[in-house]
């Protein structure tokens, strides 16, 4: 029996669930993180514990093995590798490109399905420009700003994005993935839901598409099998990127590959991979973040109309408390 451990944000947590499947064939699996919940529905993980359960290691087999890798202490750190391809081969097993997969209950679904009758419009996009906050802080008497603007779409640019959007499709609604003491949430012309982070994954399933950052937003809809936009800066799509996105980015040579018409394919139009290591910064022009989020929604108005939040894989429906059937709870 093995407990894997893992340091990090949401994104990163949600990141590791690509590797589940190939850990669940040496043994079964347990994990122990800041973010139990991202985990506590998976059906090949038998628990999920937080870092802070009180008695937690009274319950623990003193048989456990207690597994702790740190892909940011490897080679990954030269920016050549995906972090999933040293995360795995930390832990003895091969990536070959699996998409994180997030799980849910029940109770998820009756409470996202609560929160979406608070978006004014049916149809909807949401948006993350920037981040780096735990949801746990979201009641921290300050504003919490990005450091920097390495990761963040700048706070003004992403106003006008905003003020463009909605006037060229007033039919859809823009759902703002910021906590409210985020600089961010502040933005113009779209709602924030102030709802758990585990219900975002619920609404991506419903939703026309995102258009966010290197952050926790591109990993919850990679996990739900929703393409989106992934505005990239100080990382690539080469180290943290899915190829169910579309990725871009502003280069020293502004030169952007033809995403329009290759959406969702990180290849140059000659096949070769997508890598720039000469990015200056996320200042991707207003325009072409339209041009490229047009097309991802050319592309989900010719698919079948979205699924719905459908039952998953786990039977929990109460509140998740002393008497739920969840994993480790």
């Amino acid at each position: 029996m093995a407990i894997y451990m893992i340091n990090g944000g949401v994104g990163k947590h949600i990141a590791f669930t690509a590797l589940i499947d190939k850990l669940a064939e040496k043994g079964e699996v347990q994990m122990m993180t800041a973010y139990p919940d991202v985990f506590r529905h998976h059906p090949k993980v038998k628990a999920s514990y937080s870092h802070e359960e009180p008695g937690l290691y009274d319950r623990v087999s003193r048989d456990t093995d207690i597994i702790f890798r740190e892909p940011y202490y490897s080679p990954f750190v030269f920016a050549k590798t995906h972090l999933l391809y040293e995360w795995a081969k930390l832990l003895g097993i091969e990536y070959e490109g699996e998409l994180p997969q997030w799980h849910s209950c029940k109770k998820w679904h009756r409470e996202a399905k609560e929160v979406i009758k608070k978006i004014p419009k049916k149809k909807f996009i949401l948006v993350q420009f920037g981040g780096g906050q735990s949801p746990y802080d979201v009641n921290q008497p300050r504003i919490f700003i990005p450091q920097g603007q390495r990761r963040a779409y700048p706070l003004n640019m992403a106003q006008d994005f905003i003020n463009q959007f909605t006037k060229a499709h007033p039919d859809i609604a823009v759902v703002n993935y910021s906590m409210v003491n985020e600089e961010y949430s502040h933005l113009g012309g779209c709602c924030v839901l102030n709802t758990a982070y585990w219900l975002y994954p619920e609404l991506l399933k419903v939703s026309m598409g995102f258009i966010g950052i290197d952050s926790s937003l591109q990993h919850m809809a990679a996990g739900v099998g929703v393409s989106g936009v992934v505005i990239w800066g100080a990382t690539g799509p080469e180290q943290f990127g899915y190829s169910i996105h579309g990725n871009i980015s502003n280069t020293t040579n502004h030169h952007m590959r033809p995403l329009c018409a290759r959406f969702g394919d990180n290849k140059n139009a000659d096949g070769s991979m997508w890598v720039d290591r000469d990015i200056l910064s996320t200042a991707v022009p207003v325009d072409k973040l339209m041009e490229v989020t047009d097309a991802m929604l050319d592309m989900k108005l010719n698919m079948e109309e979205a699924k719905g939040i459908a039952e998953d894989d786990c039977d929990c429906d109460n509140d998740c408390g002393e008497d739920c059937k969840c994993k480790g709870a």
